[in-house]
């Protein structure tokens, strides 16, 4: 699961990178620096490009209620929840 581990932390990683928003400098500052947290709706975005990584349909359920206040909880909290999605549907 190293392997399915590390695709889906890379695709967690881009989706919250691709709603960086640039400074005044031309910098990007993380989406949580200028707007708060990533709101659970937001998230379940990402459930696509997830469900085309694990080859199979993620319930919105993995997606922390509430959301996620900064990119390393986000990456960390919600690979795990796929993670564990997985591994009990392949045991079942």
């Amino acid at each position: 699961m190293n392997g399915l581990q590390g695709k889906v932390e890379a695709a967690l990683e881009a989706f919250w990178d691709e709603r960086a928003i640039p400074d005044d400098y031309g910098e990007a500052a993380t989406v949580d620096d200028l707007v708060g947290p990533v709101e659970s709706m937001v998230a379940v975005d990402v459930l696509v490009a997830l469900d085309n990584i694990t080859g199979m349909k993620l319930p919105n359920s993995v997606i922390q209620a509430g959301g996620y206040k900064a990119k390393a909880e986000f990456v960390t909290k919600l690979t795990a929840a796929v993670l564990d999605h997985v591994a009990k549907k392949l045991k079942s």
